[in-house]
């Protein structure tokens, strides 16, 4: 009944769909292409029929994460799907080989039209991707569904407990599911009521590259537009003397001018914001000390693995909840700390003292990093088992 209901509230509210997708169009956040893919599913199918493998990430961090399932599938038999603009354009320059495509929302309907053009044998969802309709239909057409990297926000989980049968129907669509921590493990396991494995995170599969020395650099990476002024409260009480420089990477390239304009009117110097799109590592590279954004707002924290397999020192505020298990795994090996969001002044003082250290460690990040990169094979080994 309430997957009946589900469908009728699409057909109902269609209108208001199309017309919230033009409102996208008119603010650059959707182009005409990506409209009618994931509206009305119109696709190359010439160009996707023969593939086994649809793999569908959401947003950049996720695009990051599959290199591992693309290094080890049969990489010319993978379609990849994303649903954001900056993705999919990253996703061309990082692997041009493979064909990507604007994933159709979960109307039926649409996901119906593209099944019935497609030859896919198994879909790889990645992270906390649950579309009710693809699942369902999928799985009346034969397809396998693998969850990998899952995770569950405690907002979500208690969304989803309400509905307990419907839940289980859900997560009964899934042949296999692979969380992301066992944390994640856990909340999955107690809301589909089904096994589900844990065999690490899909983001350690990164390589180590730390510079021998660095510059006195800081960064603050993956900076949210509700975090522009807290940010620019805790560089105003930095020393300068000390720092050669600050580099602000935001988390949506599109608001860079709204933060350019709060650094040129408060006079702020030696600060560079950086404006590229998949380019962060160049920066990581050469930071010795990195922020991580979405910590000082309740949004869950930012990956801080890649500036970490450069070497950097992690920084965090305390609303990092989404990388919880990482962050506390990083503490404990003098890797990171997580400061109060509401003491500016506290974190400033601790970038203050922490330019001033000279950091050793290389061995503890190849060694963090690798050890929770070699379980991710018995991911791929089940998922070509299933």
């Amino acid at each position: 009944m309430l997957i009946f209901s589900y469908r009728l509230l699409q057909v109902i509210f269609f209108p208001i769909i199309l017309f919230i997708g033009l409102i996208r169009i008119y603010n650059k956040k959707e182009n005409y292409s990506s409209f009618i893919q994931k509206v009305f599913s119109n696709q190359n199918y010439k160009k996707i029929c023969r593939s086994d493998y649809l793999i569908h990430f959401a947003s950049i961090g996720e695009l990051n994460s599959i290199k591992f399932l693309i290094e080890s599938l049969d990489n010319n038999n993978i379609v990849l799907s994303c649903s954001t603009l900056s993705s999919f354009e990253i996703s061309k320059k990082k692997y041009p080989n493979l064909f990507c495509i604007f994933l159709p929302i979960d109307l039926f309907w649409n996901v119906n039209n593209f099944l019935s053009k497609t030859n896919f044998k198994k879909i790889l969802w990645i992270d906390s991707e649950i579309w009710p309709n693809w699942l369902l239909i999928s799985n009346q057409k034969n397809l396998k569904n693998i969850l990998i990297n899952g995770r569950i926000s405690d907002k979500s989980y208690a969304r989803w407990s309400k509905y307990p049968k419907l839940s289980k129907i859900i997560g009964n669509q899934y042949n296999l599911i692979f969380a992301q921590s066992k944390k994640d493990q856990n909340k999955i396991t107690n809301i589909f009521g089904r096994s589900v494995y844990f065999y690490g995170n899909l983001k350690f599969n990164i390589k180590t590259n730390i510079p021998e020395s660095k510059k006195k650099i800081v960064c603050f990476a993956s900076i949210h537009l509700s975090e522009y002024d807290k940010v620019l409260n805790i560089i105003k009480s930095l020393n300068f003397n000390e720092i050669y420089e600050v580099v602000i990477i935001p988390r949506h390239i599109q608001y860079f001018e709204n933060l350019n304009e709060k650094v040129i009117s408060e006079n702020l110097k030696k600060i560079t914001i950086h404006n590229k799109f998949g380019d962060s590592m160049s920066i990581f590279e050469r930071s010795k000390i990195v922020f991580m954004g979405g910590s000082l707002i309740e949004h869950g924290g930012q990956n801080p693995l890649e500036p970490l397999s450069h070497g950097c020192f992690i920084l965090s505020g305390s609303f990092n909840k989404n990388f919880e298990e990482i962050y506390l795994d990083l503490e404990k090996l003098n890797l990171c700390k997580t400061m109060n969001s509401d003491s500016l002044d506290l974190i400033s003082n601790e970038i203050n003292n922490l330019v001033k250290v000279d950091f050793n460690n290389s061995t503890e990040i190849e060694n963090f990093i690798n050890t929770n990169k070699n379980s991710l094979k018995n991911i791929t080994e089940m998922i070509e088992k299933c």
